[in-house]
Parts: structure tokens; sequence; C-alpha cells
């Protein structure tokens, strides 16, 4: 493919962008890979769509259209007076077919707008253009050759062997000019705006060739561009960098159980509590050799619970809600397997760290805090996996991921108010995401997590005011969260 690429760039940078001309098409044709009738079909082209001319090549127009280099006849758009002017491109073909690009005896100079052969850049003799002698062996005059072949004097199209390949597509997020060559001070090309689709060409060093459909083309800053599809071979993949912010709400359970405890608070008891939630983050990646990406993530989740949890005081029977907060952040770094497949899945690697805070109002304040319920911290070491699909259907994404934290774990709590004498727990974090891709560089994503903790806290502290009257206490956690909100990239 990069081969392709930089065969098209070739040709098509023999016309300056600055001095290109712009026609429209008065009738619908088709743009052929090479001079001729009989050329493969690179793609179809409606009445009306403008394109660039880049030379004339006989009663033929090259031209650049919707990412593609081709050719069309000229009676199929409107030239102006001028057209007849357009110089012919004879730099990179000084022969047609092994003839100098004069004919006749003597090397005389032959007409301008040739025909037959010459203007269809096919080879010389037996080319099955109308009226030609059939080739020797063919069945009968003016008939096909034996073996079923399809008639070669036919007008029938020929399929383009690349008419199945997929273009490598961009666009930008912001009005963006591209420039004549791969230089800041190089005179501007075009301007390509969040609306257009930008075909890409070819890429070098930092900068990325691209063209739009009527044939502009220019030189723009790879980092600026979100590219998409393409083949393994379609150049150097981009830094990618995101940030989010998503709302939403927490569920979430609480249960504890103390061995040999009474059946009531505090030893066994499970309360459950819903909490709004505000979820904050951003990403980068960096692609590293061809297959894989480096980077980093920083996510915080904030969560308020709406109402608490409720407590009824069994030797007052007064009621009271306890409310509480729960801050989580994790740090992660990240390494990416690309799978080269048209949904652009990637496998990731996640090392990282938690830091959970849940802290309670009040918390030392016992005419408040009724329930007696500590403040807590969690921090770990985390390990993990990711999966991204982010083309799953040209608008919609998935992310998949779990993360375990169950070794060097720390747990700590209000002081006095200790569950137990030797704290420490594990913890795992499963999720998915759904995106939804609005505007370029812009994503809707909806998110829903599973947190799951448990904890053992040995034996109940004397001094400790939770007074629990068995030998062992033990807890568990669940956190179903959901969120949505927005992802912008750069």
């Amino acid at each position: 493919m990069r081969l392709v690429l930089a065969a098209v760039v070739g040709t098509a940078l023999l016309a300056s962008p600055s001095h290109a001309e712009k026609v429209r098409t008065n009738q619908s044709t088709q743009l052929r890979s090479r001079a001729g009738e009989k050329a493969p079909v690179l793609m179809s082209v409606k009445s009306g769509q403008s394109m660039t001319i880049l030379s004339k090549d006989g009663r033929w127009l090259k031209v650049r259209f919707s990412g593609r280099t081709g050719y069309i006849p000229r009676t199929v758009v409107d030239l102006p007076e001028s057209g007849d002017e357009i110089q012919r491109n004879t730099r990179r073909r000084p022969f047609v077919d092994g003839r100098t690009t004069k004919r006749g005896f003597g090397g005389e100079e032959g007409p301008d707008d040739r025909v037959g052969a010459d203007a269809t850049g096919d080879s010389g003799k037996g080319d099955g253009d109308e009226g030609d002698k059939p080739k020797k062996g063919s069945g009968k005059k003016g008939g096909s050759k034996k073996g079923g072949d399809k008639d070669e004097g036919g007008d029938d199209d020929v399929k383009a062997t690349d008419e199945g390949e997929q273009r490598a597509t961009a666009h930008v997020s912001e009005t963006t000019t591209a420039r004549e060559n791969p230089s800041k001070s190089s005179d501007a090309a075009f301007k390509a705006k969040p609306s257009d689709t930008l075909f890409v060409e070819e890429h070098k060093g930092k900068w990325t060739l691209v063209s739009v459909e009527d044939g502009d083309i220019g030189w723009i800053q790879t980092d600026k561009l979100d590219i998409e599809g393409g083949d393994d071979e379609a150049g150097p993949r981009a830094r990618a960098m995101d940030v989010r912010a998503r709302v939403g709400v927490t569920i979430i359970s609480q249960g504890l159980r103390t061995a040999g405890g009474k059946n009531t608070v505090p030893d066994n008891y499970d309360i459950a509590t819903s909490a709004a939630t505000v979820d904050l983050g951003g990403a980068v990646l960096y692609p590293y050799q061809k297959d894989y990406y480096l980077g980093g993530e920083l996510a915080y989740q904030y969560a308020l619970a709406i109402p608490g949890v409720p407590y009824k005081d069994p030797a007052t029977m007064v009621s009271s809600t306890t409310s509480f907060t729960v801050h989580d952040l994790d740090l992660r770094l990240l390494g990416g397997y690309d799978l080269h497949n048209k949904k652009g899945m990637v496998v990731f690697g996640r090392l990282g760290y938690r830091y959970q805070s849940y802290l309670v109002s009040n918390v030392t304040d016992l005419t408040k805090n009724n329930a007696r319920i500590p403040s807590e911290t969690f921090k770990a070491p985390t390990i993990g996996a990711a999966l991204a699909i982010p083309k799953l259907t040209p608008t919609i994404g998935l992310n998949f991921h779990l993360d375990l934290a169950a070794v060097a774990t720390s747990v700590s709590q209000t002081k006095n108010l200790e569950d137990g004498t030797s704290p420490g727990g594990s913890m795992f974090c499963l999720g998915g995401a759904f995106l939804y891709r609005w505007k370029p560089q812009l994503d809707i994503a909806a998110t829903y997590d599973l947190n799951y903790a448990s904890y053992s806290f040995g034996a109940p502290l004397a001094t400790s005011m939770r007074n629990h009257t068995g030998t062992a206490v033990t807890r568990s956690d669940v956190y179903h969260i959901l969120t949505v909100g927005i992802a912008k990239a750069f």
C-alpha cells in the first residue's frame, strides 16, 4: 500500500496546488486508473462533482478526486476556454508504450488530440479497440478467444485491482491550514475543516499529506489528525490523547459479619444507599514500533451519598442518617498491542495504583455519627487488562476492562472506631463503556463498572468504640457505577 500511495503522490505533486485548475463533471462518469476505455475503474463519479485537473493526456484528463488520482474523458467536464492550454504531463511519462511523444515517420509531430491506442494509453497491436484486427488465435473474426474469455473489443469496464482496498481517512478537530510542503513556514494549500473527510496520501516525519474530495492536497502535522482505516503500511500511527467528564449514580451495598457476635448492629448488618457520582479522567498513548502503544491514564471519581446510611439507635430509638463521600483515584501505566483489524481493536495490559478514601461526615462526633461508622482508606497496586474496540461500526465503539488489587494492600480506619486489629482486603473492578462518535474528536460515553471489595479485620479491638462482641470481623462492599458523559480527543 505504501508503494501505491507513493506513486499516487509522486504524480499529484507535479501540479502545484496553488495552480491546479478545478472543473465540474457535466454527467456521470468513471475515474480510471489510466487513459483508456478499458482501463480499470477506480470509482464512479456523479454529475456536478468538483475535481482538480493535474494534466492533459490526449482526449483524457488526469485528475485528483476523493483521495484518488485517475483519468476521465475530456468530454465529461466543462472546460474553460483555456482548457486546451492545460500542459500535458510528460515529465513522468516521456514515452507512450515504447514510442516517443511524437508520431509518424522521422519523428514528425502528430495531432494533439490523439485517438485510438494513443488516446487510451493501451499497448500497441491487438489491444482490442473497435476496428482493430482480432489477435491471432481468436476463435473467429471479431470473436472471442477459445476458453470463454470475454470479447476483447467490448466496452465492459475492467474492475480495479484495488477497488476494495480500505482508504485511510482523517479528520481535524478544528480548522487547520494544510501546507504545500511539510513545513510550518510553507505556503498554505487549503483550509481543512472538522467536517471535511481528508484522504491520507503519504506520511513524512511528523507530517501527513492529505487531500479533500475535490482534489486539493496539502501537508498537516500528524498529531493534529484523527486517522482512521487504511492498511498496516499506511504510515506511522499518531499520538492519542483524550480527557473525559461523566456524571451518574453509584449504588452502594455493604454487609458486615462478626463471627460469634450478635445478629444486630454493630456485629451483623447490611446497608445500602445511592450516591451522586462525578467521573473525570484523561489518557495519553504513544505508538511504539509497528504494533504497540505505550501511555498512561489518570482517573478520579467522586461519589456523594444521597441520602446516606439510615440508622436507628436501639437505646434511644432515635433515627438518623449518616452521610459520607467516596474518593477514588487511579493512576495507571498502559501497554497496548494493536491487532490491526478493521475494528481498530487494541489489547492493553495495565499496571497502576489505587487510592480509595471513604469519608464519613462528622466521623468523631458520635452524637451525629450515631452508627459509629469509621472513615476508611484503601491503598494498593493494581494489575489489569483492557480491550478497546473503537470502530465496532463507523460511529460506535466498545471498551472493556478488569483490574485486580490483591497484594500489598493497605487498609486504615478512624482511630478508636476500628473494626479489628489486623485490617486487610482485596478488590476487583470490572467494567465496560459504550462509545458513540457524536462529532470528530468528540464521543458520548455510557459506562458501567462493578467494584467488589472483601475485607478481613481480624479480632475486635478492645479500645474501639465499635463494640463488636464476636471473634473475627469481615465485610464485603459492592459498588454498581453508572455514568454518562463526553470524551474529547486531542
